[in-house]
């Protein structure tokens, strides 16, 4: 599901119990994990790192399936870096203040900006943080980048053996068709439950997850429309602000490359570039320049069509980037 996770430690208690979380998740996924070591000064920076990597193998996770990382900066960015260099699919931190990890900010910067899926651990008392997680809340509102949300919700729940619980803020009779729709389409094997409410989205869907002993929260971290309040970023920022639980904040616009299976597409970013990358069935990546040949706007994989559409005037391009229907004249250049 997620190939790689990038885990983010200064050193503290709350950050290395986050570790376990992200062994539980690796575990759960089958994904590698990388250690990452912000600091503001090089001293010790080593020693700590040696002691997080020691941490994640006495959490469970073999040796060779670790690697550390130390970097200096800010750590939202460092954190962001690491993963989009790594190509990772997930990034965990534990929450609260301290050396680097504010809370304000991971809610207005990785939020908003991180390259991959974010999970946010929280701790409290009682929790079993190396067991996969039993009950996951997906919150929604029914528009294209939120079911994006609530497919990785689906994919996480049935590979862990979770419930789900699907928070649905938005009118009820358009609630029960998408709900359903979601369900059939992602959640066939999982068992699944709706709720349909309406009201302000954060404070729903925190109090409605706290209600039903939810140990992880879903949603979008941006693009979410449709719902009054699930505006570019304030929904996830409020959840992860007022929850006293696990928050994943699932990127839902653009793709990361180890998400392609063969014979899939999408749209990537690479250092602020929009890239089209398709995997062929060779396991053979190709990457192109994802801007049309025509007049400059960004193509969209078609999955039907297996194509590169561009939105604007209809061309459309092959998976490796020839020209199927104009305006456009040009192939997709390469990258």
């Amino acid at each position: 599901m997620y190939g790689k996770i990038v885990f983010g430690t200064d050193g503290r208690p709350s950050a290395m119990r986050a570790g376990d979380v992200a062994v539980m998740m690796a575990k759960t996924t089958s994904s590698r994990v990388t250690a990452v070591y912000v600091y503001r000064s090089p001293v010790g920076a080593e020693e700590l790192l040696a002691g997080a990597l020691d941490a994640l193998e006495a959490a469970g996770m073999r040796r060779a399936r670790i690697e550390g990382v130390s970097v200096a900066g800010a750590p939202a960015e460092a954190l962001c870096g690491v993963a989009e260099e790594s190509d990772a699919g997930l990034i965990v931190v534990g929450r609260g203040a301290g050396q680097g990890f504010t809370l304000a900010d991971l809610t207005r910067t990785m939020a908003r900006r991180t390259p991959c899926d974010l999970l946010i651990v929280a701790d409290y008392e009682g929790r079993d943080r190396t067991k996969p997680y039993e009950k996951i809340a997906i919150a929604t509102d029914g528009s294209a980048t939120a079911d994006r949300a609530a497919r990785k919700g689906f994919e996480l729940a049935e590979a862990a053996g979770a419930s789900v619980d699907i928070i649905f803020i938005g009118h009820p009779a358009t609630g029960e068709l998408v709900t359903q729709d979601t369900i059939v389409t992602y959640g066939a094997a999982v068992e699944s439950r709706v709720h349909l409410l309406q009201g302000d989205p954060g404070s729903l869907i925190v109090e409605k997850a706290r209600e039903l002993g939810a140990d992880l929260i879903v949603v979008g971290n941006k693009g979410l429309a449709g719902a009054k309040g699930f505006l570019l970023g304030s929904v996830p920022e409020k959840v992860i602000e007022s929850a006293d639980r696990d928050v994943l904040v699932c990127r839902t616009v653009r793709q990361i490359v180890s998400e392609l299976g063969k014979g899939e597409g999408g749209v990537i970013e690479r250092r602020g570039e929009k890239l089209a990358a398709y995997m062929d069935q060779a396991g053979e990546l190709h990457l192109l320049s994802a801007r049309c040949t025509h007049m400059g706007c960004t193509v969209a994989w078609n999955p039907g069509e297996a194509t590169f559409d561009c939105p604007c005037h209809g061309s459309r391009f092959g998976p490796t980037g020839e020209v199927v229907n104009g305006p456009a004249a040009r192939p997709l250049p390469p990258a």
